[in-house]
């Protein structure tokens, strides 16, 4: 793979570019950075939001032909909003970029923003907290950030709440904008089959002109104190949902590493612990896995699943036991190198893909400053002991656990459940 191109233009904003000689298009991402934590009270769903209304016109263009250019650029270009960032992106035939970086352009700088359509897009995105609400699944681990790290703005909904998003109106969203979207917070990530200097040509000649404010932003940022607790629905499911975690380390802290090795031997794979001991061997659960993820000063390592109501005692304890068993009896040499493969051929798997190229570069850029080489990433992993796993686990499930928790069960018995879990799992 070739060199990647990094500058920053005289107005602060970062591009970072990768060719890709074998690709015959070009993915670009804007991210912003600024996403659900970047939120004050009161203002909750709102960068979300945003992101999803701008879609419905510019000062140049109705809702309706920015929808017909999107159709006519092949319909690559789309949105999402996460804890931290923010990211418009796209994948486009070469020849159509300039368009697809012009468009990208009208919908930060001049959105129409009109009053009709913000309350239209309320409509949609309370239908579509209410399909949160409705899968379970997705409800659990989404108040599992309100278990952990309660009154930190990690702990948000991305979506917001109903009473939230009912209260936006025009000048909200002006005001979050002028605080945010702001070149000095934004990479433009690009990957494909361009020139690097013809892609820095026209992101500049799109972007260049893109100027800072007076008012920007100016963040204290501090990092959340876990509060672990319990956050429970009660709800007349077939199923028993679960998530249990805990406060885990940040994206930069090289600890990381062996974090995500941990993650995959508890439960990322067929042959993991969790799912071999709770599903193949003793067939209490369908979905059973984990999950190590981390922020800019924070994250978290979850356990979660679903099972019958009536199993989910044998399920905790299980969860307690294997938890208990790694960090007293620790990690086999077989059982390493099968995890470290796994993590490394995920991160080469998306070396495979432009669009993958690009949001791993446009993330790197807002962590670290700098694109990380995936050569660093693989031999950083290769370099993952036994011991450091270890290390890692009795750290991590030597905290107490939160837990969100939904099913046709009782408050004394969800908190019966976590405390099951904290007791058995001390080591």
């Amino acid at each position: 793979m070739e060199e990647i191109t990094l500058l920053r233009l005289p107005n602060q904003l970062q591009i970072a570019y990768q060719p890709v000689p074998w690709s015959h298009t070009v993915s670009v991402g804007i991210w912003i950075g600024a996403g659900t934590k970047d939120e004050e009270e009161g203002e909750e769903g709102i960068a979300h939001f945003i992101e999803h209304v701008l879609f419905k016109g510019t000062k140049r263009r109705t809702g309706r032909q920015v929808a017909q250019l999107i159709d006519a650029l092949g319909g690559n270009i789309d949105a999402f909003t996460e804890k931290e960032l923010t990211c418009f992106y796209m994948r486009v035939l070469p020849e159509h970029l300039p368009q697809g970086l012009s468009l990208l352009k009208e919908l930060l700088t001049e959105p129409l923003l009109r009053p009709k359509d913000i309350e239209v897009e309320k409509s949609i995105i309370l239908a579509e907290i209410q399909n949160l609400e409705d899968t379970p699944e997705e409800l659990v681990g989404e108040i599992f950030f309100e278990a952990l790290w309660d009154g930190h703005p990690l702990s948000r909904p991305i979506l917001g709440s109903k009473e939230s998003v009912k209260r936006f109106r025009r000048s909200h969203l002006v005001r979050f904008m002028r605080k945010h979207y702001v070149p000095e917070r934004t990479v433009i990530a690009g990957a494909g089959s361009l020139e690097p200097a013809k892609f820095i040509d026209l992101v500049s000649r799109h972007f260049g002109d893109w100027q800072n404010r007076t008012n920007t932003y100016e963040r204290s940022e501090q990092p959340p104190i876990p509060s672990p607790s319990l956050r429970f629905v009660e709800r007349q499911t077939e199923h028993f949902y679960f998530t249990f975690g805990v406060h885990g380390f940040p994206v930069t802290d090289p600890i990381h590493y062996p974090a995500s090795v941990l993650d995959i031997i508890v439960g990322g794979g067929a042959s993991s612990r969790l799912f071999m001991e709770v599903r193949e061997k003793r067939g209490l659960a369908y979905a059973i896995g984990s999950l190590s993820a981390a922020f800019k000063q924070a994250g978290f390592f979850a356990v979660g699943g679903s099972c019958s109501p009536s199993e989910s005692e044998k399920v905790v304890k299980v969860i307690a036991k294997e938890l208990k068993r790694l960090c007293q009896n620790g990690v086999g040499k077989e059982e390493l190198e099968r995890a470290k493969t796994q993590l490394k051929l995920s991160i080469v798997m998306a070396q495979e893909s432009v669009t993958g190229l690009m949001m791993r570069l446009g993330r790197q850029i807002h962590y670290f400053g700098k694109p990380i080489p995936v050569e660093d990433i693989v031999r950083r992993i290769d370099q993952v002991t036994a011991d450091e796993v270890v290390s890692v686990a009795r750290k991590l499930f030597g905290s107490k656990f939160a837990a969100s928790l939904l099913g046709p069960i009782k408050d004394s018995e969800a908190e019966r459940l976590v405390a099951i879990l904290n007791n058995e799992c001390q080591v």
